[in-house]
């Protein structure tokens, strides 16, 4: 057993581990806090990582101070995942954590405060959020100053070179007027829970359950972007960001317009900032109202316009639809039927001869929260195995009715709740089948030159109209790929359609991916080539196809693999009778849909 040291530790609430250890070594007159350390799996005479290290042994060092071993390892800082550090329940990049240099605040000794906050050890912050003034590492009783260290004991209160009063030393307080805003982030990585909660009453009640984690990586990412230089450079400086992003996330979602890109912030890094700022209610409670044209007028003030040319211009910094879509994590057709039923102000920007639709980031942070439903469409897709459109038809039968709260992770979890609801009736009405059994997506795409009618269908199979079967098979296989019907069920979804009026009035997709267009063209999935020439957005397999050019080729255009599915005639027979009856191509795999289906459908 350790033996105990001859005074005990005093326990400050909010003190460090080495701050800890520091003043217990001093009080028990051991000059160096390796003679203390040595005993305890500690090798490095001058590094005193006592808080990190994990060859401390937790259990003797709490004997030997007699503390309870739980308050030693309270103020242990572990490894977390990717380099990151547990700070009393934040996770903070473990390079932000100063473990070499003593840092101090006169106003906080000399104010009674003798102990060494652990705040005072995220580099981050550049004041004390006991002293509330700019903390110091150096000593002037040398001519070059003196860094104080963790290695020779005098009290955390004291020079470990002169023994004098570090509390003596002029201090720079923090300003006054930003001590408000300040008291957010002390709060939020103060050690003791109770501040945790007084932080999160601080916010706007849709995000006062989000992650305290969240909000302090958005705080010290927006420092970073407003700042552009050394955080360590200029401390009253970055406490003045600080102080302004804390505001910001303080007036959620109406506090980006305060936040200023700096040129040496990368566009990339700022975009990433504004969309975490946005989605900060990621478990959030009840979704804002949509702005009213006051509260628009607040947030981004009177657009600047100059008459030039004909048309003349907006010099505001706008931001085009899909920029607002990637900032927001909103369907684009969503924020422009926002626009075009004045939920955001009507700005507009020249794009030659026309204008079109523009975004203020402030307003599309302000409503994103209430039209970020719109992303779980594709949540639904990969759930049940289809294409985007077919979700969009089974939300406009409402045979899919999720809800939609603010929070985007609720959104996620409600939509998946709606999946599952919907998944379990449908294998409540599953039966046996007496005929030819064949995979329901196989039969389907019998239906050519047009979108597959699979809210028809699958209502069919949910009404017991159409027999159907599912494989006992759940692994990693969704939905639509366990269905099972008799071949003679192709005739029914071949005379179905999609074209009655919609039980629930939804904003339709533009824009497909290529692989949804394919499956609309009953192409293979790799078949890209089917799509050349077709008007988009993007490169490569990521590339968007425009809804009405892919549906106009479906409808002019026929694959090789189509006619040989419907006439049961080998591929390349197919090939060769129409390439012998000289059967034009739109594109290579792709045949003029009326001449083919003349020759070879009956």
């Amino acid at each position: 057993m350790a033996r105990q040291a001859f005074r005990a530790a005093t326990l400050v609430p909010g003190a460090s581990l080495r701050g800890l250890v520091f003043d217990a070594c001093f009080q028990n007159r051991i000059p160096h806090t390796y003679g203390m350390l040595n005993h305890f799996g500690m090798p490095n005479r001058n590094r005193v990582l006592v808080s990190e290290s994990p060859d401390l042994d937790v259990a003797g060092l709490a004997t030997a101070l007699r503390l309870p071993e739980e308050e030693v390892e309270l103020r242990r800082y572990p490894l977390s995942e990717k380099g990151h550090r547990k700070f009393f329940g934040l996770d903070v990049l473990k390079s932000r954590i100063e473990d070499k240099v003593r840092r101090f605040s006169p106003a906080a000794i000399s104010g009674g405060h003798r102990y060494h906050p652990a705040t005072h050890e995220l580099r981050d912050l550049p004041f004390s959020t006991v002293g509330w003034d700019m903390l110091q590492d150096t000593c002037p009783c040398e001519e070059k100053g003196v860094k104080q260290n963790w290695v020779t004991s005098n009290g955390s209160d004291r020079c470990h070179a002169c023994a004098g009063d570090l509390g003596k030393l002029p201090s720079v307080p923090v300003p006054e007027e930003l001590r408000p805003q300040l008291e957010f982030i002390a709060n939020l990585v103060s050690p003791d829970p109770a501040s945790h909660e007084l932080a999160l009453s601080m916010l706007p009640v849709a995000i006062r359950q989000t992650r305290r984690n969240l909000l302090y990586d958005v705080v010290m990412s927006a420092v970073r972007a407003i700042s552009g230089e050394d955080p360590g450079a200029d401390p009253l400086s970055q406490t003045e960001a600080i102080a302004k992003a804390c505001k910001a996330v303080m007036l959620w979602p109406n506090g980006l317009h305060l936040l200023q890109r700096s040129e040496a912030c990368p566009r990339y890094a700022w975009n990433r900032l504004c969309r975490a700022y946005i989605l900060l209610d990621s478990i959030g409670d009840k979704p804002p109202a949509f702005p009213t044209e006051e509260e628009r007028e607040q947030v981004s003030g009177t657009p600047i316009y100059r008459p030039s040319g004909k048309i003349g211009r907006l010099s505001s910094p706008f931001i085009s639809a899909m920029e607002a879509a990637r900032l927001s994590g909103v369907d684009e057709p969503a924020l422009k039927q926002a626009w075009d039923d004045r939920k955001l102000t009507q700005h507009t920007w020249a794009l030659g001869a026309q204008r079109i639709r523009a975004f203020d980031p402030a307003e599309v942070a302000a409503i994103a929260p209430k039209l970020r439903v719109f992303g779980c469409r594709k949540i639904i897709a990969r759930e049940l195995g289809l294409p985007l459109y077919g979700v969009e038809q089974l939300l406009e039968a409402s045979l899919i009715a999720p809800d939609a709260p603010s929070s985007h992770a609720k959104q996620l979890e409600v939509h998946r709740e709606a999946v599952r609801s919907f998944t379990a009736l449908l294998e409540q009405k599953a039966s046996s089948i007496t005929g030819e059994r064949i995979p329901f997506r196989e039969a389907i795409r019998h239906v050519s030159g047009r979108p597959k009618p699979w809210a028809e269908a699958i209502s069919a199979m949910s009404k017991s109209h159409v027999c159907f079967e599912l494989t006992s098979d759940t692994r990693g296989k969704a939905l639509v790929d366990r269905i099972l019907v008799d071949r003679r069920a192709i005739r029914s979804f071949v005379a179905m359609n999609h074209n009655r009026q919609p039980a629930t009035q939804i904003e339709r997709c533009d824009w497909w991916s290529g692989s949804d267009a394919l499956e609309c063209l009953n192409g293979n999935r790799s078949a890209y080539d089917l799509l050349t020439g077709l008007g988009g957005k993007g490169d490569g397999v990521r590339k968007q196809y425009t809804v009405g050019e892919v549906l106009k080729r479906a409808a002019t255009g026929v694959t090789t693999f189509d006619l040989t599915r419907r006439t049961g005639v080998a591929t390349r027979c197919v090939a060769d009778l129409l390439e012998k009856n000289r059967v034009p191509q739109i594109v290579p795999g792709l045949w003029h849909r009326h001449q083919a289906e003349a020759l070879l459908v009956a």
